[in-house]
C-alpha cells in the first residue's frame, strides 16, 4: 500500500510538489502557521518557478488538507491523522467505499476552497491594497500511485497561493506600534470589513487575528485582512431582510471593534458605525 502520504509533511525545510496549470513546481516550506484550522497555511518559496507563471519570492500557501487541518478534524469529531489511519483510508478508497462516507467531508473542504477563491475574485479591485493578491490555484497530489480521476478526487489536495504579507497580527498591535497609531489601525481594520461587506460578502469568521499589519522601513503601517473560507454571499439569502438580519447577527464590525476596545484599554475608542447602529436598531432590538 504505497503512495498516499500518511504523515504530516508540512514542516519547515520540507519540499512539496505543487501542480499549477499542469506544471509541477517544487516548493520549500519556510514557515508554518500553527495550529492549522480549516486549512494548512504556510510560507513557501518556489524553487524553480516557471517563467510563464511569474511566481517569485515567498508567498502564502493554503492547502485544504483533511489530514492535517486540525480544526476541521475536530469539527468533524475525527481522530488526529496517523499513518495507520492513512493506510486504512487508502484501502477504503481503493475498495470503492469512499463515495458515501468520505464525500461529504471532502465536499465541505472543497466548498471552503471554492468560497475563498470566489471571495478573492470578487475583491480583485482591492487585492494588494487591503487583502493579499491571489496568485494561483494549486493541487498537491495526495497519492503518487493513484492517478485515476475516480480515486484521485479523494486524495488530491486543493490549495491557493497568496501574496505573503510580512507583518504582525492586529492582536499584537500594542507590542509593535506606538500608542498613537492604535486608533487609526483599528479603524483601518473596520474599514476593510465594510469594504468586504459592500461587495456582497458576509464573513462568518471575523477575528482580530484575521488582520495583519505590514510595517514599512519608514515606519508606516498598512492593514490587510485574510481568511475568507467561511464566507457567504448575498445570493445565498432569499431576501434583503434576511441578508441584513444575518449581517446584524454576525456583527463583523463588532468582532473587531469591541474586542480591540477591551484589549487596548483606552488606546482605541470604538465608534459604532451608522450602518451597524441601524442594524442593531432594526434587528437586535426585536430580540
Amino acid at each position: 500500500m504505497e503512495g498516499i502520504v500518511t504523515e504530516c509533511t508540512y514542516v519547515a525545510g520540507n519540499e512539496i510538489a505543487l501542480h499549477i496549470d499542469r506544471q509541477q513546481v517544487k516548493a520549500t516550506i519556510a514557515h508554518i502557521f500553527e495550529p492549522f484550522t480549516f486549512s494548512c497555511a504556510m510560507v513557501v518559496l518556489l524553487d524553480r518557478p516557471a517563467q510563464s507563471l511569474q511566481l517569485n519570492g515567498h508567498m502564502i500557501l493554503k492547502l485544504y488538507d483533511r489530514r492535517s487541518a486540525t480544526g476541521f478534524r475536530e469539527d468533524q469529531k475525527s481522530n488526529p491523522w496517523t499513518p495507520d489511519i492513512g493506510q486504512q483510508y487508502q484501502q477504503f478508497v481503493l475498495n470503492g467505499d469512499a463515495s458515501n462516507s468520505v464525500a461529504p467531508a471532502r465536499q465541505r473542504l472543497w466548498d471552503f476552497y471554492e468560497t475563498e477563491i470566489e471571495v478573492y475574485v470578487t475583491m480583485k479591485d482591492i487585492q494588494g491594497e487591503h487583502v493579499p493578491k491571489l496568485f494561483a490555484c494549486v493541487t498537491l497530489h495526495g497519492s503518487s500511485a493513484l492517478h485515476d480521476a475516480s480515486v484521485s478526487k479523494y486524495t488530491d489536495i486543493p490549495g491557493i497561493l497568496l501574496e505573503y504579507i510580512d507583518g504582525f497580527p492586529l492582536t499584537d498591535v500594542a507590542a509593535h506600534a506606538p500608542r498613537e497609531a492604535w486608533q487609526s489601525l483599528c479603524e483601518q481594520a473596520i474599514n476593510i470589513i465594510h469594504q468586504v461587506g459592500d461587495r456582497g460578502i458576509l464573513n462568518e469568521d471575523v477575528k482580530t487575528r484575521s488582520f495583519v499589519i505590514q510595517k514599512s522601513p519608514e515606519r508606516r503601517f498598512k492593514m490587510f485582512m485574510l481568511g475568507f473560507a467561511l464566507c457567504k454571499f448575498r445570493r445565498d439569502y432569499e431576501s434583503e431582510k434576511e441578508w441584513w438580519e444575518w449581517k446584524a447577527i454576525q456583527d463583523e464590525e463588532g468582532a473587531v471593534g469591541y474586542i480591540m476596545r477591551n484589549r487596548l484599554q483606552g488606546g482605541f475608542v470604538y465608534h459604532r458605525s451608522a450602518l451597524y447602529t441601524k442594524l442593531d436598531d432594526d434587528y437586535k432590538s426585536e430580540n
